[in-house]
């Protein structure tokens, strides 16, 4: 018998009442829905809709998350201390990060140590199959499991029900938006965090919502470049700005594949929409095709970058553009809306013909 596919709708009731009903004694099963909304994102699933996640991959997503948030957390009176995440003694993950913290200084450094990385993330995993995996999904004292079945996992792997990646590829943004804002209530709400928060940006230091700088990757991106900037193609006189390709509003992580040099002027007018298919087919070239000597660069500086995810990302993000009728950013103030050309660009590599459009008349504007 086929399964028949959860709507979005339900789908979002279902979250809804997860969130606003749920046991939620620790941050942990914030943390698995975020992981499973981005996994949803960088995964192919399966033709009936579903997706098999390993336990594996969940717990390298918890340890992205909860890296910044193991360090201690600097209140407004410049006292340290590692935030608890858990209404009684410090949660695991939390002691486990730290730990790793102690040998390594970023999460770059972290995941080059290949032994001591696998290590970690299977001390996560086992975090993860004894307490969060199969508590997420109990509402009132009784299971709705409308994510993933407890009798399915085998492999050490969880399968998304049909229809749970598709929902979460359509609702990505409400759905991090909810799960973070009830992750901040959580760790506001536990008593002993109270004295350390003052009036200062919780939601920063835990998500990176000012994130961290990039300077680190202008040099890298400038000599990639070729001191121009992706978008214009103009000669970057200043410093140049280093922008989101896929906007940082759209998937909130710092990657350098997804990251480009671009004129000040440009990044302004580009802001948070998709770039126009000719700016996708130049990002494909310069990133995607030389994607290997831009990732040596960056492993050289210890910079974050993963090439698989960045691409991912991007088809997702003109996937779901599409489907809303999104507008794509031409240049100064112009925007065209976004038509499937951009899937022979991601589909087809050079020779698409993408790059042509730009120097055609120009398609109607719209406004932003």
């Amino acid at each position: 018998m086929t399964e028949k596919p959860i709507g979005e709708l339900e789908f979002l009731r279902k979250l809804q009442r997860l969130l606003a009903e749920g046991d939620f004694v620790a941050t942990y099963k914030f943390a698995l829905l975020n992981a499973l909304a981005d996994l949803s994102l960088e995964r192919d699933p399966a033709a009936d809709g579903s997706l098999r996640v390993p336990v594996s991959a969940i717990a390298e997503k918890f340890v992205e998350y909860y890296w910044p948030q193991a360090r201690p957390y600097r209140a407004v009176d410049g006292t340290g201390f590692v935030l608890l995440q858990n209404t009684g003694r410090q949660a695991a993950v939390i002691n486990t990060i730290a730990a790793a913290q102690v040998a390594h200084a970023t999460l770059p450094r972290a995941r080059a140590a290949q032994l001591r990385w696998h290590t970690l993330v299977t001390k996560v995993a086992g975090t993860i199959v004894a307490m969060p995996l199969w508590k997420l999904q109990t509402v009132g004292g009784e299971p709705d499991e409308f994510l993933y079945a407890q009798a399915e996992f085998e492999s050490d792997a969880i399968r998304l029900l049909p229809g749970v990646p598709a929902a979460f590829r359509a609702l990505y943004r409400l759905v991090l938006d909810a799960v973070r804002g009830a992750w901040l209530r959580q760790i506001t709400n536990i008593a002993a965090n109270r004295p350390l928060l003052g009036n200062s940006d919780l939601a920063s230091f835990l998500f990176g919502n000012e994130r961290a700088s990039l300077d680190g990757f202008r040099a890298v991106l400038r000599d990639h470049q070729g001191g121009r900037c992706l978008y214009c193609r103009k000669e970057l006189r200043g410093a140049g700005c280093v922008d989101h390709f896929i906007a940082w509003s759209r998937y909130p992580v710092d990657l350098g594949h997804n990251l480009v040099l671009a004129h000040d002027a440009c990044n302004t007018k580009k802001r948070d929409f998709l770039a126009y298919p000719a700016h996708l087919e130049r990002w494909q070239i310069s990133h995607l095709e030389r994607a290997r000597e831009l990732a040596q660069r960056f492993d050289s500086l210890a910079l974050p970058h993963e090439e698989m995810r960045s691409r991912a990302i991007a088809w997702w993000a003109y996937e779901q553009g599409e489907a809303a009728g999104a507008h794509a950013w031409i240049d100064a103030d112009r925007f065209v809306r976004l038509d499937g050309s951009w899937r022979g660009v991601l589909d087809g590599g050079p020779g698409s013909g993408a790059l042509r459009l730009v120097a055609e008349p120009p398609p109607p504007e719209y406004p932003a």
